[in-house]
């Protein structure tokens, strides 16, 4: 059922009266309702920070109202859902600046996508200026909610999840910003998802905080994305946790990521990914950074991840070959003429100065992390056999608990990448050379430091200035 409050001053028919009611915001998703007002308790037009004019509340489970609301949108729009479950048909599709879709809650207000027939997101949209809160999104057959090409998106006390655990056809991703600027993601739930539950992809300025994510492949990822800030957070049941990569051919190079103050545990859920880089991750991993750069993983609880708490990998651990990770320079976006990249190189592996390559991990701080229970089991079936070496490496002892594969070392006495632990002293490291092993299956040497100091690794900060925290403006919803 759908009311229209007021819309530019436009004429519309009035389906449904509702009493106007006040009521306050809160942080939880809450925006002001009442409890006399059953279909609309804790938000609604004209009620706290939601204005009454260019509003339109839609009733609970009233599935058309929501589409016919979406399709009638003009810049600013806000939408109001009631309490209750909307079965969709199609996805909420949104391309106007400035709308806001806010719920009565994570636990009161569903898009329910099972019955959906088309190959579609939950939501999806592009425009500037963007909330989404207080409600949840199931059962998508694709994405959850996805948010592209936007400025200034906000995530706020929203879930997205699917119904059947570690089901391979469940959609990709469930809250997923990408190349997107100005990106705010708190207070939100993602469950369930074959790739990643919450991905923040290509963005430039992210916070991610206060979030819990669970029953995914990866639990909460930060790919090509430059200022990123990753706290709060509680990732667990996962095959891996929080994790920070890029991938060859995106045109932002990954740099600034402070992962801090986060809970990452029994990160030990089947690898059901469909396929992607994600598919080859082992079951059991914390954290693993690869082919980034000027990323610090700080203060944060490890506990029972099965493989290892924290994997420092090249990119070339996924793919070898360097063409795929070489960009003409005029193409790069964002931050990047201070990180000396490697120089682009052609098919014969000669470099090519007009180009960039971004396989190379380097520039890594790992201070202050608590570590226990974790890399008593390696993941011995993951299609890398990153398990099994390690496996063979450790000889039933646990795995260090940062692993490092020093590709692109000169050797096992160099640190040319500047991998900092010395500020880890909860900790033990081991540096693998794991293309080596991989060859050898685990029986080249190693060098392995139980506890501080950790030899050429005992530097605890990274070079050239502090992580550069990301900027949200002012006027970010």
């Amino acid at each position: 059922m759908l009311r229209r409050v007021s819309l530019h001053g436009n004429a519309f028919v009035v389906m449904a009266l509702m009493a106007s009611l006040s009521g306050c915001s809160s942080s939880d998703g809450n925006t002001g309702g009442s409890a006399a007002d059953p279909n609309f308790p804790n938000a609604r037009c004209g009620a706290g920070t939601i204005p009454s004019a260019n509003c339109v509340q839609v009733a609970g489970g009233d599935a058309q109202g929501l589409l016919n609301a979406t399709n009638a949108l003009t810049p600013g729009a806000v939408i109001v859902l009631g309490q209750g479950t909307f079965a969709m048909t199609n996805q909420v599709t949104i391309r106007e600046n400035g709308i806001h879709l806010i719920g009565q809650g994570i636990d009161a207000t569903t898009l329910d996508f099972k019955t959906a027939t088309a190959q579609t997101n939950g939501v999806d949209v592009v425009g500037n200026d963007f909330l989404v809160q207080g409600l949840t999104v199931r059962d998508s057959k694709k994405d959850g909610i996805r948010v592209e090409s936007s400025e200034r998106v906000t995530f706020r006390a929203v879930k997205a999840t699917w119904s059947t655990p570690e089901s391979s056809t469940n959609g990709a991703y469930g809250i997923y910003p990408v190349k997107s600027k100005f990106v705010l993601v708190e207070n939100s739930f993602a469950e369930r998802a074959a790739d990643a539950g919450l991905y923040v992809g290509q963005c430039q300025n992210a916070v991610v905080r206060n979030n819990t994510v669970t029953g995914n492949v990866a639990g909460l990822e930060i790919e090509n994305t430059e200022f990123a800030d990753v706290s709060g957070n509680t990732a667990e049941n996962n095959t891996t946790g929080i994790v920070v990569f890029d991938l060859p051919g995106n045109p932002i190079p990954g740099r600034d990521v402070n992962i801090h103050d986060n809970i990452i545990r029994n990160n030990n859920g089947k690898n059901f990914a469909a396929g992607g880089t994600v598919a080859s991750v082992p079951v059991g991993t914390g954290t693993f950074a690869m082919a980034s750069r000027r990323v610090q993983i700080a203060n944060n609880t490890y506990q029972n991840n099965n493989t290892v708490d924290i994997g420092l990998v090249s990119g070339l651990v996924i793919e070898q070959n360097k063409v795929l990770w070489s960009l003409p320079k005029t193409s790069l976006v964002g931050d990047w003429q201070d990180l000396n990249l490697l120089p682009g190189f052609d098919a014969n592996g000669n470099p090519v100065n007009d180009q960039v390559s971004t396989f190379r991990l380097e520039n890594i701080v790992v201070s202050g992390n608590k570590h226990s229970g974790s890399g008593t089991a390696p993941d011995l079936a993951n299609p890398l056999q990153i398990g099994l070496v390690l496996s063979i490496i450790y000889k039933g002892q646990p795995v260090d608990s940062i692993v490092y594969d020093t590709i692109g070392e000169t050797d096992l006495t160099t640190n040319d990448n500047h991998i900092c632990v010395g500020g880890n002293t909860n900790g033990s490291f081991g540096s693998l050379d794991l293309a080596k092993q991989a060859q050898t299956l685990g029986t080249s040497p190693v060098l392995r430091f139980s506890g501080p100091p950790f030899g050429q690794f005992n530097c605890t900060t990274l070079n050239g200035n502090p992580i550069q925290a990301p900027t949200l403006p002012a006027n970010q919803p």
